[in-house]
């Protein structure tokens, strides 16, 4: 069953007050990264790299780990207050995503891959990016779950929108990302691929803090809004 803008909006707790306030500033400044880069792909202007949503130090990644620390901050603060180690769990979850970005960890793992088998060509650092992401994915997927299942009611519903929002940020930064590469590797893909990529990325960690700070600072309660994953169709998010 596919949801509709209002009800993820309801269930998210970004509908009304301090964190729909918090939700429009954060999806205006996606926006903006997202129009200064197609701009800069197709109309040559603003010149400068930082405005590419695909390069390295860019604005829009630095926006990123400051979205990564103060999910980080909020979900620390809701594992010291309900004393539930889930929200540790999801903590390290954001920690590995903002230290991955930071120190470009998956793409040093596919340049050892590079060096060890350079026979495998180009395909050499995806595979090698997509270990190491799969081996911790393996650890963090863990963590989360023995620690879902010893939370309360009101916090697994928590924990649950997580998954959902997490799932499809792993789809747009991993599984587009993949295809891309692997698939359709010609120039002309780029632009539009890596709009697709990032700026989903964007789009997807800034609704993450918006619900964590809903639920840290605004008390939304998930389970009164019957989080469920099966009512969610990522494709209508």
């Amino acid at each position: 069953m596919g949801l509709r803008t209002g009800d993820v909006a309801e269930r998210l707790g970004t509908r009304r007050g301090p964190a729909a306030g918090l939700v429009v500033m954060l999806l205006s400044i996606d926006a903006a990264l997202i129009l200064f880069h197609l701009s800069m792909k197709y109309l040559g202007h603003p010149e400068e790299y930082v405005f590419d949503l695909g390069a390295d130090r860019s604005y829009s990644e630095f926006f990123q780990y400051a979205k990564n620390t103060w999910a980080i901050m909020l979900l620390g603060l809701l594992f010291f207050r309900r004393r539930t180690a889930v929200y540790g769990a999801w903590a390290l979850v954001c920690g590995y995503f903002l230290f991955d970005d930071a120190f470009q960890l998956h793409e040093r793992a596919g340049m050892a891959m590079v060096a060890a088998v350079p026979e495998w060509g180009a395909a050499a650092q995806h595979i090698g990016e997509l270990v190491l992401m799969e081996s911790v994915g393996i650890v963090l997927v863990a963590a989360v779950f023995l620690t879902h299942r010893r939370a309360s009611a009101e916090d697994r519903a928590v924990s649950r929108l997580l998954m959902v929002l997490f799932a499809v940020l792993i789809l747009v930064g991993v599984g587009l990302d993949a295809a891309h590469h692997l698939l359709l590797p010609q120039p002309v893909f780029d632009a539009p691929f890596t709009t697709l990529e990032d700026g989903g990325e964007l789009i997807v960690l800034s609704l993450v803090v918006a619900f964590v700070f809903a639920v840290a600072i605004c008390g939304h309660r998930a389970s009164a809004s019957t989080a469920r994953i099966a009512d969610v169709d990522p494709a209508r998010v």
